[in-house]
């Protein structure tokens, strides 16, 4: 559903198939996580009234976020059932005093238009223990990078993550240049282990823009900490830290600064024996108005680049889906004219994503960096049973969601086989969480419980593969452009990152990132 005030429309209606210029309820909600009773006020350009907690309050609602500088609220209603309830497979959870509630938002001074908030979720990963379920590696102790110096270190070398001498990589390389410092990475994720020696050094914000009682969980507390390893892992891929000090993996830019978001929470499964089992079959997921929020604190925080590997899929043949996209276009070049490089992960459901009528946000967004992920030249994929590493050309891995509308880059995302812990390998090593301090694995009904790392416990590190893994190594190496050129527009760091990539080839019809070209080098 979408409401909008009369003759406010008309510039909207051009981009969402001409709908007449009159406030009306457009389309029923459908199947797409729509969340009935919580709602996105968007206010014309420079209209939003002073007070709109009074206007909310008045019609019953309570103002959640106000967001000033992207020009829109979230409101939910007051006598709105605990936690988020979402559209129906009929698509009727949108009730009669749900679209009345609407039109009475969309009338308010200033108002033009009003969505419903929906659901978001990290994209999907496969994961695999390694052999070391706990930290081996200690701040001070003198192991580190001990996996980025093997064949584990692929993903971050492959876009550029090498040089300065550094044991693993070629001896010369982007790092001769920079590694980052000076630019701030901000994660929008599940949160980071603040504790964990890969992230820790870099860790600069950890805030959680998660309210438990918006979508009340299980598995997660809400805190910053990462309780579902998603966070964690992308994060270390990004900007995991190098040297004595730290622990074994290392990212892209390993001297940046890291700002962990968290706007994803470990959500359980919708069926299991047990909240243990349904927490274990969960994964991370959110509100779209958490993730604007996120966005928001990102720009106030002066992020340099913005990382995402979450989505939802958008039907713009409704209402709700049409205005959700002009909304999240919005507030990604909002966050680009702030001088953030956005980048987004294209997604895990070997979807083409060519057909006009389905969006995924943000990777499909204004002025976002979408990135498909690739595979180990030194491990060809082969998703055969049994299946051992060979080399072949580097892929597009077989989960990537495609199609010639993302106008996307590509970067490892890793596929089978797996290889050995320490061998060539077609996944993805990174960091990984132990959850909160203290905690053994478990249901946090208690103090003495919480859950860390996917289904695997609690656990420092992780084998996986996604385009989860693409986004945050495309930041990492945006990081090093900026870091090097900090005059640069983020449009100039997104060009370059164009213009150095290699060419995409038949089996990897995108250009693959690869800043070593772009960067001097000793």
């Amino acid at each position: 559903m979408f409401v909008s005030q009369p003759l406010r429309l008309f510039f909207f209606v051009m981009l969402v198939f001409l709908l007449p210029l009159e406030a009306q309820t457009i389309a029923p909600a459908g199947t797409d996580g729509i969340v009935s009773g919580r709602y996105l006020v968007v206010y014309s350009e420079g209209a939003m009234p002073a007070d709109t907690e009074a206007g909310a309050r008045a019609l019953g609602m309570r103002l959640v976020h106000r967001h000033p500088r992207l020009g829109v609220d979230t409101v939910e209603a007051l006598r709105r059932t605990s936690g988020a309830r979402v559209a129906s497979p009929s698509g009727q959870a949108d009730t009669e005093g749900d679209q009345n509630t609407m039109h009475l938002l969309a009338a308010q001074p200033g108002v033009k238009y009003v969505l419903h908030d929906r659901i978001v979720t990290a994209h999907h990963v496969r994961v695999q223990p390694v052999s070391e379920a706990v930290f081996s590696v200690a701040v001070g102790a003198s192991a580190f990078d001990t996996y980025y110096d093997s064949p584990q270190g692929w993903a971050v070398r492959q876009v550029g993550g090498y040089g300065a001498n550094i044991p693993g990589g070629p001896a010369h390389g982007p790092w001769d240049s920079t590694k980052g410092h000076g630019v701030r990475i901000a994660v929008l994720d599940s949160g980071v282990d603040a504790s964990h020696p890969d992230i820790a050094p870099n860790l600069a914000l950890n805030v959680s823009d998660i309210e438990p009682t918006e979508l009340p969980s299980v598995c997660d507390d809400g805190s910053p900490q990462d309780q579902d390893g998603h966070g964690t892992w992308t994060a270390s891929l990004a900007a995991g830290a190098l040297g004595p000090g730290s622990g074994k993996t290392v990212g892209v830019a390993p001297a940046a600064t890291l700002l962990s978001i968290k706007v994803l929470q470990r959500m359980p499964a919708a069926s299991g024996a047990s909240d243990t089992a349904r927490c274990n079959a969960g994964e991370a997921s959110g509100l779209l108005s958490w993730v604007i929020q996120g966005i928001d604190d990102a720009i106030a925080n002066h992020a340099d680049i913005i990382s995402m590997s979450l989505g939802a899929r958008i039907d713009l043949s409704t209402g709700d889906g049409a205005g959700t996209k002009v909304l999240f276009d919005q507030i990604t070049y909002a966050a680009t004219q702030a001088g953030a490089v956005l980048i987004a992960a294209a997604g895990n459901d070997a979807a083409n994503l060519s057909n006009p009528r389905y969006i995924e946000i943000p990777a499909q967004s204004r002025s976002v960096l979408s990135v498909v992920a690739s595979t180990n030249p030194a491990c060809r994929e082969n998703i055969n049973v049994g299946s051992t590493c060979s080399a072949g050309p580097s892929s597009l891995a077989y989960y990537s969601n495609y199609g010639t509308s993302l106008n996307a880059l590509a970067a490892p995302g890793g596929s089978y086989p797996s290889g050995g812990d320490m061998d060539v390998s077609g996944w993805v090593r990174g960091a990984c969480s132990s959850g909160l301090a203290g905690t053994v694995s478990g249901v946090p009904s208690d103090s003495g419980h919480s859950f860390g790392c996917f289904n695997l416990g609690h656990a420092a590190y992780v084998q996986a593969i996604g385009t989860s893994a693409s986004a945050p190594l495309v930041a990492g190496a945006a990081a090093l452009l900026r870091a090097a050129h900090p005059d640069w527009t983020p449009y100039m760091v997104m060009d370059a990152l164009r213009s150095s990539a290699t060419p995409g080839t038949d089996v990897l019809p995108y250009p693959q990132v690869n800043v070593a070209g772009t960067l001097p080098q000793s």
